[in-house]
């Protein structure tokens, strides 16, 4: 079922803004716009997040009617199926991530950005028609190069999810290399935004590596009361789950190297 918001832009950022108020409330540094790869401070929730939202969805703010004068309902809705697919294994070999995964094979991979604090591997997918716009979704797969310890990643999650201003929570848990990890999110309802810390190494020097899976869309239309109403949300939050629930080891990961 659609999900209304107040405006496309709030929704087109929302997961970064989302990412940004969480590195706020456990007091990490978060990008202000350069190399998402290379920015970060102490391996916090938002050390490689990027805050560039890829080209395919870089549009203005639809609620200012540029270029948009349909009236709701009177074009057909998108073909969300060309949206939908199957998983296909990505390949970490030779990668800095402590993790593999799989996307949607429909889903094109773009161009990884890389640097000292991590690494962003984009996912991006196919094109759909909104009433005669371009449109399209991206998953942002970001993994910090800095490590944290298991009191380390507790203090994150508490500082993040915990108080009278927490704006997140504890969303779901999912094993990930013999151990239960948590997820943290914006809502149970919501998978736009999710934040875990992933093990990697033997049991006596285990170390944790902040994962971002941020999932941004311009797959919009404007209702009657001109507010923005997300289209595809199925084909879209398969296509981050299938990143999320795939999550496993990478026994190629280079970040030892690193």
């Amino acid at each position: 079922m659609p999900r209304t918001f107040i405006s496309r832009r709030r929704f087109v950022t929302g997961a970064t803004v989302a990412a940004a108020a969480f590195a706020g409330c456990a007091g990490s540094e978060t990008t202000d716009g350069g190399n998402p790869a290379d920015s970060g401070s102490s391996g916090g929730p938002t050390d490689s997040e990027s805050t560039t939202v890829p080209n395919a969805i870089q549009e203005t703010d639809k609620t200012s009617g540029g270029g948009n004068d349909s009236t709701p309902g009177s074009n057909p809705d998108p073909d969300c199926s060309r949206l939908a697919g199957d998983p296909v294994p990505y390949d970490g070999s030779d990668t800095t991530f402590v993790f593999s995964f799989d996307y949607i094979d429909s889903w094109e991979l773009t161009e990884p950005i890389v640097g000292s604090r991590g690494r962003t591997q984009g996912i991006t997918s196919p094109v759909v028609t909104v009433d005669g716009e371009r449109e399209s979704a991206s998953i942002q797969v970001i993994q910090s190069a800095d490590p944290l310890s298991a009191s380390e990643v507790d203090s994150e999650i508490a500082a993040g999810t915990e108080g009278q201003y927490a704006r997140f929570e504890v969303v779901s848990e999912q094993e990930f290399d013999r151990e239960t990890i948590q997820v943290v999110g914006i809502s149970d309802t919501d998978p736009s935004f999710y934040q875990m810390w992933l093990p990697h190494g033997p049991a006596d020097r285990r170390q944790y590596y902040s994962l971002t899976i941020n999932t941004l869309t311009s797959i919009l239309r404007l209702n009657e009361d001109n507010q923005s109403v997300t289209l595809c949300d199925d084909p879209v939050h398969t296509a981050a789950e299938t990143v999320r629930e795939s999550l496993r080891p990478n026994p190629d990961t280079t970040i030892g190297e690193a």
